[in-house]
């Protein structure tokens, strides 16, 4: 699974179901039961036949998402996750580095039970899911977002953005070894052809090189990327028994509550009096934007499209994410970037299927 993915950076999930597809959770009914209204489905014997069967339906924000392209769908979530790189760089001027990320994902957490609550009509898991579940949320949030904040504290966003696009690879690597999914070689010339247009982002900026703000920063980027694609194959079982919102709520909670005992100290050095309005509201984006909003947008899409197409957005973002570092944070911009960038839109076009083409699954999970 995901998971952020909850560090703002999108990890491909081999596999992974939609809710509507979860044979065990449901949004209205008894467990396996799904009593949504069917597009084309016959009409039943207690259909509406009144005067108000014309009425248009009210069209509430799911319904919207639902409806809208699933590649507006993607956009809209790499661009907030793309804004989190500059927010969360931000924030840990205003908040110990490990206290940003208990209340955030703790918030967060509590706000997607909530959530999953009122969409599913149950939050339960099987207990002897819960061990696969905590080491999920351990390598997903808990190492994930230590090397996070760290890799920030130490190294620039762009170097974070860059880094974090190799998601996509290292995760299609794990799940290929591991016989979850196959990829073709469109999506392989298309994942290449996009690393090497986010390369040229961060090297042409000016004055600065990859790797030239910190070895220790990069390699906790980058660790990140493998902590957090690790995470995605290992929830891979689960999804076949519960739909992803409930995986990502219990991830966050059990990630964050192994989280906790380590960031005390942050927490407890903690000066809150001294945060201003704009390191509140960074972390007010963290919790609902990049903790809930982009999750919402980033699985409804990916259950339509696929992991693995929805993963090239990756670059996007990375492309994104270096550009607000540049509006925010004032790094310059150079010619070469704006090729990596054109390069990186590029591959997301050449990731799209071809009319008809469904690429190979490898073996279905397995528990």
């Amino acid at each position: 699974m995901v998971t952020e993915p909850p560090d703002g950076r999108i990890v491909p999930i081999p596999h992974a179901l939609d809710a509507a597809d979860c044979p065990v959770t449901c949004i209205g009914g008894g467990p396996g039961v799904d009593t949504r209204e069917l597009v084309g489905a016959a009409p039943t014997p207690f259909a509406n036949t009144g005067p108000d069967r014309h009425r248009p339906r009210r069209r509430t924000p799911a319904i919207l998402v639902r409806s809208a392209p699933s590649d507006a769908i993607l956009l809209a979530a790499v661009t907030l996750w793309a804004l989190n790189y500059s927010v969360v760089k931000f924030g840990i001027r205003e908040f110990e580095p490990l206290a940003l990320p208990v209340l955030r994902f703790g918030a967060a957490g509590l706000a997607l039970l909530t959530i999953l609550r009122l969409r599913e009509g149950t939050i339960g898991v099987r207990r002897a899911d819960l061990p696969r579940l905590a080491v999920a949320g351990f390598f997903g949030v808990t190492l994930s977002q230590v090397s996070f904040v760290y890799a920030l504290t130490f190294t620039t966003a762009s170097d974070n953005a860059l880094l974090g696009a190799t998601a996509p690879i290292v995760t299609a690597v794990l799940a290929t070894l591991v016989g979850l999914e196959r990829s073709g070689r469109r999506h392989w010339t298309a994942a290449v052809f996009g690393l090497a247009g986010v390369v040229l982002i961060v090297v042409g900026s000016p004055g600065a090189f990859v790797f030239g703000s910190g070895l220790l920063g990069d390699g906790l980027a980058f660790g990140n990327v493998l902590v957090s694609s690790t995470s995605a194959i290992l929830v891979v079982p689960l999804l076949t028994r519960y739909s992803v919102y409930r995986v990502l709520t219990y991830e966050m909670l059990l990630g964050t509550g192994i989280l906790l005992p380590i960031a005390l100290p942050s927490l407890l050095a903690q000066d809150f009096s001294r945060v201003t309005a704009e390191g509140w509201a960074a972390l007010g984006y963290m919790i609902l934007a990049t903790g809930i909003v982009t999750n919402l947008l980033y699985f409804t899409a990916m259950g339509r499209i696929g992991a693995s197409r929805a993963a090239i957005y990756q670059y996007l973002q990375s492309f994104l994410g270096v550009l607000f570092a540049i509006l925010l944070l004032g790094e310059g911009v150079g010619f070469v970037q704006l090729v990596g960038g054109a390069i990186v839109v590029a591959s997301v076009i050449l990731s799209r299927e071809a009319p008809g083409h469904r690429p190979g699954r490898g073996p279905g999970p397995t528990d």
